[in-house]
């Protein structure tokens, strides 16, 4: 081992794993403590962290008991597997049995589809029943030259772990103050109550209005892009009603409202086939009042969803700026169990930077497998979700999810490519390109009809549920509607055979 130049670790696990490193006194350099494998993703891609760290703890438990724990074991698992074959020393820190076998599982799982022998990884497991010194002293005996660790432990390692037999709360004191916990890499970020946000907004929104409570669940979701084309306006319609219909069936409807935040070159009329009225007719009411919201919203009675459509005429854009929709959206999001906000391109634009990202507790992040919208996409999430500090957005990188529409095989884009572009943020929804149903179905303005496609139907459905994986959703029963007859009036369908469907599918994490 050089011993001016102490090994590299990377700690994406509990807090008690990480204070219990530091305080082991080995000569390493122990990173800030990732929250998560997405942060440690961005961290090195990013180069906030040292990507030269040599050894690598991962964590079987690390969201247990949150939303986000199914996501994490599996972005563990991927992640374990690829460091161990970059040469990494990996550890898996484990909180029992049982979350150790789960995550063993999936390992096994992802390894097998990538031909990867499991047994050939070298992966250790550390066993924190058995306390920290059992930890380090396993640490010490599997990384070799690596690090040198003291003659003797310091006798306060035992104390991390909760071996001492102190109280809970002088152990969680303990490592407050050994080891002050790191921001998210997306920088401070939280919203503040809406009576602390009313006055910001203009004279005419409604405090009657804006004082209620959202709706127990109430979700709202922005779905935008770096590149025109993507199918970014199809995917918010699509998915807007995919949730209606789904959630219909089941008999328990959610009301879903459709904003179009492009206010230049709004998509979402031309896709209904309703042009009037729009949003400006809201903003010229005395009062942005339920009534007078509802008033001006547009229903698509086959999609069964509400829309608040664009401006019909570019010039007028700034009539309606983020004060107007911030309040709007506000608004909505009392009225309405889901929002889908529709945006521009430009997601630097203030409608964008200042209502849609901000506003929502979801992100998708539409690309298809161009490469020029893969490597926009790169810069853009790098954009939105670098902190305020260092010119960034600083978007939580937890509110983000990817959608691949237009999914092709053999086109000259592998998985890996989009997800390195992705910078570790997970595929939520992978559509299938169906060019010429999704066509006609836009030209005739016949978009409920691609709900029941085949190919295209189940896999809106399927991001549905990503979206909200705690409603009572009716699973995908299409009864499909051609777009296009033969010559002997039998119904056309673009033609997948399952290996293709297969390799679409491969791109979701």
């Amino acid at each position: 081992m050089n011993a001016e130049r102490p090994v590299g670790v990377i700690v994406v696990a509990e807090p008690t794993v990480h204070a219990l490193l530091v305080a082991s006194g080995a000569q390493w350099l122990i990173e800030p403590r990732q929250e998560s494998v997405a942060q440690m993703w961005s961290g090195l891609s990013t180069g906030a962290l040292n990507a030269q760290s040599r050894i690598l703890v991962f964590s079987d438990s690390l969201a247990a008991g949150t939303a986000r724990a199914p996501a994490e074991l599996h972005d563990t698992a991927l992640a374990v597997i690829t460091m161990a074959q970059a040469g990494a020393r990996v550890f898996i820190a484990s909180s029992g049995p049982v979350a150790r076998a789960a995550l063993l599982a999936r390992v096994d799982a992802e390894a097998s589809t990538r031909d990867v022998e499991v047994a050939g990884l070298g992966l250790c497991i550390l066993e924190l029943e058995l306390g920290g010194r059992s930890v380090l002293e396993t640490i010490a005996k599997q990384s070799g030259d690596l690090v040198q660790f003291p003659p003797a432990l310091p006798a306060e390692i035992d104390v991390i772990l909760g071996q001492s037999g102190l109280p809970a709360t002088a152990v969680q004191d303990f490592i407050r103050l050994r080891m002050p916990e790191l921001p998210p890499i997306g920088g401070a970020f939280s919203k503040a109550p809406i009576a602390e946000l009313v006055d910001e907004l203009p004279p005419s929104a409604s405090r009657e209005l804006l004082d209620r409570p959202r709706p127990e669940g109430q979700l709202t979701i922005t779905v935008t892009s770096s590149k025109g084309g993507s199918g970014k306006s199809t995917a918010s319609i699509m998915l807007a009603a995919s949730i209606a219909r789904a959630s219909a069936r089941a008999g328990k409807p959610l009301s879903v409202c459709i904003v179009d935040l492009d206010t230049r070159d709004g998509q979402v009329a031309s896709l209904i086939g309703r042009f009037m009225p729009t949003a400006l007719n809201i903003r010229v009411q005395p009062v942005w009042d339920e009534a007078s919201i509802r008033r001006n919203l547009v229903h698509a009675d086959s999609l069964g969803i509400d829309c608040l459509l664009a401006p019909i005429r570019p010039r007028t854009a700034d009539t309606v700026g983020p004060d107007f929709y911030r309040a709007i959206v506000r608004s909505l999001q009392r009225m309405y169990d889901v929002i889908v906000m529709d945006t521009s391109v430009q997601y630097l634009e203030p409608l964008i930077a200042k209502v849609a990202l901000v506003e929502a507790d979801e992100i998708l992040f539409v690309t298809n497998l161009a490469s020029t919208a893969v490597q926009g996409m790169a810069r853009a999430l790098r954009e939105i979700t670098a902190p305020v500090d260092e010119s960034g957005l600083g978007i939580p990188r937890e509110k983000l999810g990817i959608i691949v529409n237009q999914s092709a095989a053999d086109v000259g884009m592998e998985q890996e490519q989009v997800l390195a572009a992705g910078l570790g943020m997970p595929v939520v929804g992978v559509i299938p390109l169906a060019t010429r149903d999704v066509l006609t179905a836009t030209n005739l303005n016949r978009m409920h009809e691609l709900l029941d496609h085949p190919l295209v139907g189940p896999s809106y459905h399927e991001l549905a549920v990503s979206c909200l994986p705690n409603a009572l959703l009716a699973p995908w029963e299409g009864s499909p509607m051609p777009t296009a007859l033969d010559e002997a009036g039998m119904p056309v369908y673009e033609k997948f055979d399952p290996e293709t469907e297969r390799r679409h599918m491969s791109y979701k994490r």
